[in-house]
């Protein structure tokens, strides 16, 4: 007895022992579970619900089972199952996302017939709305499935713009209304219009006297007894209306399945209508990083290319490819005429033997006006084939119908040419492809400007390049033809001086001496001037340099006389540099200041001050100094303080050392007042030629 209680209890023989079929399945339609008379009924070959029973997807079962699936809601369905008959299906949601499913045969009249119909009928919503891609194809299943179920003569379901003010109808089935069927109705237009607008139901059973619903002589002939529209609401938003014709009365149970209809069919339609959007939003991103990707992509070569032919075939294929054109252009605007650079999407051949484009009332507005120009149609536009010989395209040309031209302008307004676009199809160039090109055209006008700017900079430096050689070589030339005759006046100066030694009176002992010191002048003159001509540009190698220690040999090298002392701070650095520029420049300053201060007890200290990545070095002295009004005049080329008769000078000594300084980017000063010293200050750079300084 314990025995067969408990086997009584068991779950599995429970359900083994059911007189109806009991069947689970996993979100995959996997069947994970059939007892006995569920595998009469649908099968036991398979691993699907549907490889299992085929004959389910002709049935209103097929529909039920995906809504209750989707939705994650239960459903009571009833239809006939071939080979089975009538039966009465529930599908109920499973935790693990699958479906129980319960199905009985039963007499077709043994439940409400109105609850299966509406049960049917939103099934089949269900699975139109889950199923089908577009929102048009589910409506119209829709309208299908209501007419099919609901027994109707004609249902409509309208979907709202209300920025346009518009409805338009999506789905529709039934029988024809024998007028013209109108698609889009104004808010407020007819009754539908007015449903939409007010958001009120409208419900008749007596639709033949109602003069509001119209079309009265299609009722009359068709017989249609009832009308029901509903606003199709989400919340306080109506996104469509749905409208049924009847030939039935339409009872209190009708009323409430067409209000659960509407329900189910709005939800549907906002639903598709924000994947729509989501689908549409998702495009134009993924278009907007393909842009993105190609801008990126021309931003890098653009700033890398400096030769305008290859930045010009890179331009207009990047665009062209942007446009979604299929011809792309790049003409140079040349003084008088109009010269094809670049062409994307085509072969240069295929423009070869077309005459050079003229100022045409289809080009003159871009080339000349320097006017964006979109044309969707070019047959159609008044621009288009109003110039001979042709009024139009050449024959040989391509065909084009979308025209989209853009002016390429540099600085200062300056035309440079034109990115034109062509498309075989009508309104290939949009709104927003017109100011993408006009981003690119801008964009590769300053590409252009650069390279230009760069070719002429590269020509001004070979030429100035040119110009130093032929410099170079006059002042050696120069300085060499004039030292030989001023060595040969000094020689003579001499002889005469020997052969006449005992004879000269001391007049003309002086005037030699004076005709030897202008040679001497002359020829520290000659040297000093090839000095300058080379200032700044002979470098020199670049080596580690403790300049403390190059200002103490330079000290020496300049033999300077008893009274005057050298002061080296200890914080003068050691770093990569120039020797020869450096020496040269400490070298004339501390000889300016013996030089200048003869006889003297003189003071020279060097020191310096760090300024950012530059050192600013200084030479002071306690001499006679320099009045303020002086102090950038000293500077200038053979300037002298002092008459050359009293002081040996050039004038070229700081000359030089402004040169050096401001061809490495630094700058030169002077501070000092009569009586009161000076102190001449200049910047170098911590860094030379890249290497690093301690």
């Amino acid at each position: 007895m314990v025995a067969a209680d408990n086997a009584v209890a068991d779950p599995q023989m429970i359900l083994r022992l059911l007189a109806y079929g009991v069947l689970v399945v996993g979100p995959d339609w996997r069947v994970l579970y059939a007892n006995p008379e569920a595998e009469r009924m649908f099968g036991s070959k398979g691993t699907t619900l549907w490889e299992r029973c085929p004959a389910l997807e002709q049935t209103a079962f097929a529909a039920g089972f995906r809504y209750a699936m989707a939705d994650r809601t239960e459903l009571l369905s009833e239809s006939s199952l071939p080979a089975i008959g009538w039966c009465q299906a529930r599908a109920r949601p499973t935790p693990d996302g699958g479906l129980l499913i319960s199905m009985r045969q039963v007499n077709a009249h043994t439940i409400e017939t109105g609850q299966a119909k509406t049960a049917l009928v939103m099934a089949e919503i269900g699975d139109a709305l889950t199923r089908e891609e577009s929102l048009r194809s589910a409506l119209v299943r829709c309208a299908q499935a209501m007419v099919r179920q609901l027994d109707a003569a004609l249902v409509r379901i309208w979907t709202v713009d209300h920025d346009a003010g518009e409805l338009t109808l999506c789905g529709s089935a039934g029988i024809e209304t024998g007028d013209p069927q109108q698609n889009v109705l104004k808010l407020g237009e007819h009754k539908v219009g007015i449903i939409a607008e007010d958001g009120d139901p409208y419900l008749t059973n007596d639709a033949a006297t109602d003069l509001h619903i119209g079309r009265t002589a299609w009722i009359r002939s068709e017989r249609i007894v009832a009308f029901a529209g509903y606003p199709l609401r989400i919340q306080d938003r109506i996104v469509g209306v749905m409208a049924l014709y009847s030939r039935n009365k339409i009872d209190h149970d009708m009323l409430n399945s067409l209000s659960s209809i509407a329900d189910a069919i709005a939800l549907g339609i906002d639903r598709k209508t924000a994947d729509v959007a989501r689908r549409h939003a998702e495009d134009r991103l993924r278009k907007q990083a393909g842009y993105l990707e190609v801008l990126h992509i021309l931003g890098q070569q653009l700033a890398a290319v400096l030769d305008v032919e290859v930045l010009v075939q890179k331009v207009i294929d990047a665009a062209t490819r942007l446009a979604g054109a299929q011809l792309g252009v790049f003409f140079y605007n040349l003084p008088n005429e109009f010269m094809l650079y670049a062409i994307s999407g085509a072969p240069r051949e295929a423009f070869d033997k077309l005459a050079v484009p003229r100022s045409t009332t289809l080009l003159a507005p871009t080339f000349i006006e320097q006017k964006v120009v979109r044309i969707d149609d070019l047959r159609a536009s008044e621009q288009y084939g109003r110039t001979g010989p042709h009024f139009g395209l050449p024959p040989e040309h391509p065909p084009i119908t979308s025209y989209l031209a853009v002016p390429v302008t540099g600085r200062d307004r300056k035309r440079i040419g034109a990115l034109m676009f062509g498309h075989e199809r009508v309104g290939a160039f949009t709104a927003e492809t017109q100011r993408l090109i006009e981003g690119i055209a801008s964009t590769a006008a300053i590409a252009m400007d650069n390279a230009r700017l760069f070719r002429e900079a590269h020509e001004l430096i070979a030429a100035l390049e040119k110009s130093n050689r032929e410099l170079d070589q006059f002042a050696y030339v120069a300085s060499h033809d004039l030292k030989a005759p001023l060595r040969g006046i000094a020689n003579l100066a001499q002889w005469i001086e020997d052969d006449l030694e005992g004879q000269l009176n001391d007049q003309t002992r002086e005037h030699l001496h004076l005709l030897r010191g202008r040679v001497s002048r002359l020829e520290y003159l000659i040297a000093g001037i090839l000095a300058y001509s080379r200032a700044g540009r002979d470098r020199g190698e670049v080596e580690r340099i403790d300049v403390g220690r190059l200002v103490k040999e330079t000290w020496e090298l300049l033999a300077p006389p008893p009274t005057a002392k050298l002061v080296v701070e200890p914080n003068l650095p050691v770093l990569m540099t120039s020797r020869t520029q450096l020496q040269q420049i400490v070298m004339n300053l501390m000889s300016n200041a013996v030089k200048y201060n003869p006889g003297r007890e003189l003071v020279i200290d060097v020191g310096m001050n760090k300024r950012g990545r530059q050192y600013e070095f200084f030479v002071a002295d306690n001499g006679v100094g320099i009045a303020p009004e002086y102090h950038e005049k000293i500077w200038g080329l053979f300037q002298t303080l002092e008459r050359r008769d009293k002081v040996e000078s050039t004038g070229i000594g700081l000359s030089i050392v402004r040169k050096i300084v401001e061809s490495l980017g630094g700058t030169t000063r002077v501070e000092s007042r009569p009586d009161a010293g000076a102190t001449f200050f200049f910047t170098w750079p911590a860094e030379l030629d890249g290497e690093s300084s301690t």
